[in-house]
């Protein structure tokens, strides 16, 4: 496993155990980050069962890397803040939806 597997890795671990430790409901619909590490790509997706079979949501793929790069230090978000922000887009345009 490379250094940006690992970060990535240790990131989705972290947040997986936060909503662990913060779920308050039925653990059934409990949301949870995925990992997947492929011949030089990794994906990051998310979870959420429901009784309406939500779909997958992709997070992250290496090959389309689109978390912000900090020039004045040439390094990019870390996966932590980076699944964080996605996690909370996509919260944001599901609480847009009307129903």
């Amino acid at each position: 496993m490379n250094r940006e597997q690992q970060d990535a890795f240790d990131a989705v671990e972290q947040i997986n155990d936060e909503i662990y430790v913060n779920w308050e409901t039925d653990y059934i619909y409990m949301p949870q980050l995925l990992v997947t590490f492929s011949t030089g790509m990794t994906l990051i997706g998310l979870s959420v069962p429901s009784e309406n079979n939500l779909p997958e949501f992709h997070l992250y793929d290496s090959e389309n890397d689109d978390r912000i790069f900090y020039e004045e230090t040439n390094e990019y978000e870390t996966f932590y803040k980076y699944i964080k922000r996605k996690f909370k887009l996509i919260k944001k345009e599901i609480n847009k939806v009307n129903l």
